[in-house]
């Protein structure tokens, strides 16, 4: 093995490293295209055409996870609140009422049913915007 594909290999370790350390997609592009200009310059003995093969490997490989990060569509939440029962405490506006929930007080906003809305009564969350509980009375 000659100097510079021992130089090839020992950056495609040292990018893989950083890869594991920092888990970022493109750097595994950039291992790739070094690995393959190690294997060229150990095949060819030209740093020419393992340069080119690298950048031509590292290009694709990025284009690659560019593509497959923007197809990633990220999957909402479930909000593990919708479902409960909030009791109603005092109006606070028009539709707005302070509530209990969770142990706690929180502000809401009744979506349905308002016209029942009364102390004491007992709504279901039904959405949340924010800090703020949407209601629906039962």
């Amino acid at each position: 093995m000659d100097v510079l594909t021992f130089g090839w290999a020992a950056a495609a370790l040292v990018v893989l490293v950083c890869e594991m350390s920092l888990g970022t997609v493109y750097l595994l592009a950039l291992t790739a295209g070094l690995v393959v200009g190690a294997l060229l310059q150990w095949l060819t003995g030209s740093w020419s055409i393992a340069a080119g093969a690298a950048a031509l490997v590292t290009l694709a490989g990025s284009a690659i996870a560019r593509r497959v990060k923007r197809a990633r569509v990220p999957q909402k939440m479930d909000d593990v609140d919708v479902g409960g029962e909030a009791r109603l405490l005092r109006p606070i506006g028009a539709d707005r009422w302070r509530v209990a929930f969770r142990g706690t007080e929180w502000d809401a906003r009744i979506t349905g049913g308002a016209e029942r809305a009364a102390p004491e009564a007992i709504a279901k969350v039904c959405g949340r915007e924010a800090n703020l509980l949407l209601l629906t009375l039962m």
